[in-house]
This record gives C-alpha cells, sequence and structure tokens, in this order.
C-alpha cells in the first residue's frame, strides 16, 4: 500500500518521555521518582528500603522483569511513572540469563566466545525497550531507569584524555556499540545527579577544600565530565525533585 499524505504526524513531544537518571550511590535517584505520583518501581535490586514507594517485588530472573513489564501492559492500573531500579543490576539479569541460556558460567564465553554473549544480551535489552516504548505511547506512561555511574577515561582524538562519568553499563572499545550506547540513543532524558560541591580557598596558601552544601541537582546538559542531555532543551540544572523535573518538562 502506497504511503499517503493522510499518514503524515507531528512528531514533538507525542508520547510522556523515557527517562535515564545516573549518579552515584545514595545521591537520592530513587527518591527523585518515588515523590512522583502513580509511579511503580521494577526492582532489580534492593535499594528501595526507607523510600515510600510502590514496586514488584524484587526480581530475581531476567524473567521476572519481563512479566512486571507485560503486567502493566495487559492490566488495568493507575500508574503514569513506570520505573527500572537499577539498569546496571537488570544487566547482570540479562548475563545470567544469556550464560543459561548456552550453559556457561561467563557471558564472556557463551555463544563461542569473542564477545557473541553480549550481542546477545543486547537482543535481549531491544525486548525490554521496545515493551516499554508500548507503555510509552500506548498507555501514556513515563518509562525510567536509574543506574549507577561510573568514572570513565575518555581518548579523545582532538584533545587529552579526559574523565567523564557514565552510565555503569557494558561498553564495547570502539565506543559505539553495547548497551550504554543502546540505552543513551533511545532516551529522551539523561540526567546525571549529583551532590553540589562548593570548593573553598583556604586562607594561606593555593590549597582548596571540598564543602558539602547538602545541596542535589540534576545536571540536563552534556558536559565533558559526565554523560547528559535531553531533547526537550531544559534548563542545564535543576533541583533533584521529581516536582521540578515535572514542571521543567510541562514547559517543554
Amino acid at each position: 500500500m502506497a504511503i499517503s499524505l493522510d499518514s503524515i504526524v507531528k512528531t514533538k513531544h507525542s508520547a510522556p518521555p523515557r527517562i535515564i537518571v545516573h549518579g552515584a550511590e545514595k545521591v537520592g535517584k530513587s527518591t527523585l521518582f518515588a515523590s512522583a505520583d502513580d509511579c511503580i518501581f521494577i526492582q532489580t535490586e534492593d535499594g528501595l528500603k526507607g523510600i515510600d514507594a510502590q514496586a514488584f517485588p524484587l526480581a530475581e530472573n531476567l524473567e521476572q522483569v519481563f512479566d512486571a513489564i507485560h503486567t502493566l501492559q495487559t492490566e488495568d492500573h493507575p500508574f503514569k511513572v513506570v520505573v527500572i531500579d537499577s539498569a546496571d543490576w537488570l544487566e547482570r539479569l540479562i548475563h545470567d540469563q544469556v550464560c543459561q541460556d548456552h550453559g556457561v558460567k561467563t557471558i564472556e564465553l557463551a555463544a563461542g566466545g569473542y564477545g557473541k554473549g553480549y550481542a546477545e544480551a543486547l537482543n535481549y535489552w531491544r525486548q525490554i525497550l521496545s515493551m516499554l516504548d508500548d507503555l510509552n505511547s500506548r498507555k501514556g506512561m513515563v518509562v525510567a531507569f536509574i543506574c549507577h555511574s561510573r568514572l570513565v577515561t575518555v581518548q579523545d582524538p582532538e584533545n587529552e584524555p579526559y574523565d567523564c562519568w557514565k552510565l555503569k553499563l557494558h561498553e564495547l572499545k570502539s565506543g559505539n556499540q553495547g548497551a550504554l550506547s543502546l540505552l543513551s540513543e533511545w532516551a529522551d532524558i539523561i540526567g546525571f545527579a549529583r551532590k553540589k560541591v562548593l570548593v573553598k580557598k583556604q586562607t594561606s596558601g593555593d590549597k582548596h577544600r571540598a564543602i558539602d552544601g547538602k545541596q542535589r541537582e540534576l545536571l540536563l546538559e552534556g558536559s565533558p565530565a559526565y554523560l547528559a542531555g535531553n531533547r526537550y532543551n531544559l534548563s542545564p540544572s535543576i533541583a533533584l525533585e521529581w516536582a521540578a523535573l515535572e514542571e521543567e518538562i510541562s514547559n517543554a
């Protein structure tokens, strides 16, 4: 069947955002989403202790993650936000499943080795993202991942190597494949959560002292120091609070 002009649609913000928030442990990533109205967590790690939230039971294998998403797809519910907490622990479940598929102990040995196990892991990632996209477009849900950060050295061909905070996910040395690249391309918003550190010069000498101002922020614009960015022209930095992020998205 030929494509007609009647099939043209407007694409700008046609669905709620797909979000990834990463940062150090206990900086407030889970608390950020727990304050959202009608939010449901899919737990792959036990990180909600002490946080008032609604969540599926802790997933001990990949099948339970698929089951939780499928439940949201097929049953009526009041939830408007779904959060997988966390992406890096979900990756462990995916790697365990690939190892189980091939009867090996490590993913490096799966499918005959030579990185083929990681390629099969990406197939599971794509299935999960497809199911989340269905929730996003058909049920109008905000879909999100929480992820821990890791400090990596970036080899820039035009500059000296530098350190950058990135998602704690598998990345091939080429830098253009792996779960890190897949999720980074998928997300509409990538935020880096951190405590705002103030640096004060000491009264004598050239030394400086870091001061914890207890202010937590969500950085939404990319920088050589951390992975961040968005498709909404959001403010570069906001408070690490759901109300602040929701307002930014609404204004966009």
